[in-house]
C-alpha cells in the first residue's frame, strides 16, 4: 500500500468528518450535550462511590472494639482478659485505658463543654480495653465473627463496636452502588442510542453522496470511517465537557468541599479527579461514540451497498 496514498485517505475521513459535523451543526451541539450531561451525572456517581468507599476504608482503618469492664472488676481478672485478647490471630494491639484516663479523655472530648462534669462526685467510667484488629480481619462478617467469640461474662460488663452503625452505613453504601450502577448503566445505553441514531440521520442526509461515491469505486472503509470518527470526537468531546464542567465546579467549592470531606472523611481521605480518571472518561466518551457509529453505520451499509 502507497504510503502517500494512505496519508491522503486518512486526511480526507478526518476533513470529511469534521465538515459533516460543521454542516449539521446544530444536531451535532445536541448530541455532544447530551453526552455531556450524561457523563456529567456518571462522572459525579462515580466521585461520589470512590468518596464513599474511601470513608469506608478510613473508617476501617480507624474501628476498634471497646471492652468495657464492671465497676468492682479485679485487677488480675482484667489482665487475664487482656493476655486473652492479644494472643488471638485477629487482634494487632490491645491498650488498657484505666478509670482516670477515660474520665481525663472524656474532658477533652468536652473541651469547652466540661462544666458538665463539675457536680460528679465519684469517676463514673469503667476500666476498658481498646482493641485493635489486623487489617485482613476489618470486614463486617470477621468483626462480628471476633466479637462473638469473646467472653461476655464476668468481668467483662459490656463489648461496643459501633454495631448497629456500621450495618446500617454498610446498607446504605450498598443500595448507593445499587442505584449508580442501575443508572450508569441506563445513561450508557441512553448516550449510545442518541450517538447511534445521530449518525444514522447523518447518514442518510448524505445518501447521495454515499450513493456516488460508490459508483466511483470508494471502498466500504473509505465511506464508513468519517461516521465512525464523527462518532467518537462527539463521544470525545461530551466526556471534556463534562470533565471541565466538574473540575470548574470542584475549583469553586474545593475550599468548603475539602473541608466538609475533611470533616467526615478524615484527612486526606477524600477523592477528587485527577488525570488518570480524566483520560480515562475521555477514552471511555471517544469509545462509547465510536460504538454507536460502527453499529450504526454497519445497520445502514446494505441499504448503500
Amino acid at each position: 500500500m502507497n504510503p502517500a496514498s494512505s496519508i491522503t485517505k486518512f486526511r480526507y475521513c478526518i476533513t470529511s468528518a469534521l465538515h459533516n459535523l460543521y454542516r449539521n451543526l446544530a444536531l451535532s451541539c445536541i448530541t455532544t450535550s447530551t453526552i455531556t450531561v450524561m457523563f456529567t451525572i456518571c462522572i459525579s456517581m462515580l466521585l461520589v462511590l470512590l468518596n464513599l468507599s474511601a470513608f469506608m476504608e478510613t473508617w476501617a482503618d480507624q474501628l476498634q472494639v471497646i471492652v468495657y469492664f464492671e465497676m468492682n472488676a479485679e485487677p488480675k481478672a482484667m489482665e487475664r482478659i487482656e493476655k486473652e485478647l492479644a494472643a488471638r490471630p485477629e487482634v494487632e494491639r490491645v491498650t488498657y485505658v484505666s478509670p482516670e484516663e477515660a474520665l481525663s479523655l472524656l474532658k477533652r472530648s468536652l473541651e469547652g463543654q466540661d462544666g458538665i462534669l463539675y457536680g460528679l462526685q465519684d469517676n463514673p467510667l469503667p476500666a476498658s480495653l481498646e482493641i485493635k484488629l489486623r487489617k485482613q480481619y476489618l470486614t463486617t462478617g470477621a468483626v462480628e465473627s471476633f466479637v462473638e467469640g469473646m467472653t461476655r461474662s464476668s468481668p467483662v460488663a459490656d463489648i461496643e463496636y459501633g454495631q448497629h452503625w456500621l450495618a446500617r452505613f454498610v446498607a446504605f453504601f450498598e443500595l448507593a452502588r445499587l442505584i449508580c450502577l442501575v443508572l450508569g448503566v441506563f445513561l450508557i445505553i441512553f448516550t449510545y442510542c442518541i450517538i447511534a441514531n445521530t449518525i444514522r440521520l447523518m447518514v442518510y442526509s448524505r445518501r447521495d453522496e454515499i450513493e456516488i461515491m460508490k459508483l466511483i469505486g470508494a471502498g466500504s472503509l473509505m465511506i464508513k470511517f468519517p461516521f465512525w470518527l464523527e462518532g467518537a470526537l462527539q463521544g470525545a468531546c461530551g466526556a471534556v465537557l463534562s470533565l471541565l464542567i466538574i473540575i470548574g465546579v470542584e475549583k469553586l467549592a474545593m475550599d468548603n468541599l475539602a473541608a466538609l470531606l475533611n470533616f467526615y472523611l478524615g484527612s486526606g481521605s477524600y477523592v477528587f479527579l485527577d488525570w488518570p480518571m480524566a483520560v480515562a472518561a475521555t477514552a471511555a466518551g471517544a469509545l462509547l461514540g465510536l460504538a454507536g457509529s460502527f453499529f450504526s453505520v454497519n445497520r445502514l451499509d446494505a441499504q448503500y451497498s
